[in-house]
């Protein structure tokens, strides 16, 4: 099928609309009663429920689906025809009720079934950017789809359930996406067609310039040297770098983490630090950095999407109490501003109150992104973890990095 010639299309299951020429698109809307066959368009847009299940009541009051009617056996075997011409079918929809849909994909390898208790699932992962000016709009959907003979999966839940796909079939391609229409408004469902029309000539276009699976299994002589020396330039330089960043990215997961999964990711970063630590979650704090087996300094941490308050260091202190550590240093761990989407925004520093808060309650305070700037100032210079923890010891106030230096601010 010659790219360029992919521009008429027809929208089945819409009736009461008229034909719409735009950018080349000959866009034809039609419901069942349409005469036309399904093998006279480029591209056929079908939305499931055109040809809905019919049943009947049994002997017991029990529901029998009756058997397709001839007209969606007509329909069906026109879709099957226009793929082996190549042509392109892509069906839309929520469910599998109707009898076309469910019968060519089960002829091809591809069964559905619903997700949960059948409710609409709509927080989608596009993994093809042809396809997301139409799925950002109307993507939902209550069936998941399974068939190891997919070529390519186009979107899915956040947990990995496929509700679109595309397959070659014949010399064509048959897609399924997942669709709601958020208005029956005619102008909308011209809009809707003429998006979802033209990101599926966008994802053809690229499937004929992209080269088949197979092409990697022929090689040229020199060709071979040169995959070669890029495996082991991987294995050898790029894999312990990837690895190395990878220790990065854990360390950074204070920055965004809440609840036990931060408590937990502190632990290891002062671990990396340097830092002995025991995690201890009676009367609430969170864990305690040790020298030589006895504790020297009691940790709570806080998962906050604003800033620390004057509370926040109170019950710290209370926690401290109740443990009858009265005069041992304590550190308040705060991740805060946890929901925003930038570093700069981050880097709000305490308000003064909080600070002489602290100060007045003999506690020190240090937000997450503070204990970054501390590894890293560790990381790159002469400074030792028996350095950071005498600064700590016995101080009050905020602990932070000016300058190059650690320090507790007052």
């Amino acid at each position: 099928m010659n790219v360029v010639d992919i521009r008429k299309v027809l929208v089945f299951g819409v009736s009461g609309i008229r034909p719409h020429i735009n950018k080349g698109l000959e866009i034809h809307f039609g419901d069942k009663s349409i005469l036309s066959n399904l093998m006279n368009f480029d591209i056929l847009l079908y939305f499931v429920g055109s040809f809905k299940f019919e049943y009947s009541v049994g002997r017991f009051q029990q529901q029998i689906m009756l058997d397709a009617p001839p007209e969606a056996i007509r329909r069906e075997k026109e879709i099957r025809q226009a793929l082996e011409i190549g042509k392109i079918v892509c069906f839309i929809g929520a469910h599998g009720d109707d009898y076309v849909f469910s019968r060519v994909i089960n002829s091809y390898g591809i069964y559905f079934s619903n997700i949960g208790d059948g409710q609409l699932f709509s927080d989608l992962k596009i993994r093809r950017s042809e396809f997301k000016p139409f799925l950002e709009n109307v993507g939902s959907t209550s069936i998941k789809l399974r068939g190891e003979s997919l070529d390519e999966i186009l979107c899915t839940t956040p947990n990995n359930d496929v509700v679109g796909f595309s397959k070659q079939i014949g010399k064509g391609l048959l897609l399924s996406l997942p669709c709601v229409m958020g208005s029956n408004v005619i102008q909308y469902i011209i809009n809707l067609s003429e998006t979802l029309a033209n990101g599926i000539i966008s994802y053809y276009s690229k499937m004929v310039l992209e080269p088949p699976d197979w092409i990697s299994c022929y090689k040229f002589t020199n060709e071979k040297d040169v995959s070669d020396k890029i495996e082991r330039i991987k294995s050898e330089t790029i894999t312990p770098l990837e690895k190395e960043l990878g220790k990065y990215l854990k360390l950074k997961s204070i920055l965004w983490l809440g609840n036990k999964k931060l408590v937990e990711a502190v632990n290891d970063f002062l671990i990396r630090l340097g830092f002995e630590t025991h995690i201890d979650e009676i009367f609430e704090e969170d864990l305690w950095i040790l020298e030589k087996k006895e504790r020297q300094i009691i940790i709570e941490i806080k998962g906050k999407n604003k800033n620390l308050t004057r509370q926040d260091i109170s019950k710290l202190d209370e926690h401290r109490e109740a443990r009858q550590v009265p005069n041992m240093t304590a550190l308040l761990v705060a991740n805060t501003f946890m929901t925003v989407n930038s570093v700069d925004a981050k880097q709000e520093p305490f308000s003064r109150n909080v600070i002489e808060k602290a100060i007045n309650t003999n506690v020190i305070i240090t937000r997450t992104i503070d204990l970054c700037m501390i590894y890293d100032l560790k990381d790159n210079s002469n400074i030792t973890t028996k350095n950071i923890m005498n600064i700590m010891k016995g101080k009050k106030g905020w602990l932070t990095v000016k300058n190059k230096k650690i320090i507790i601010s007052s």
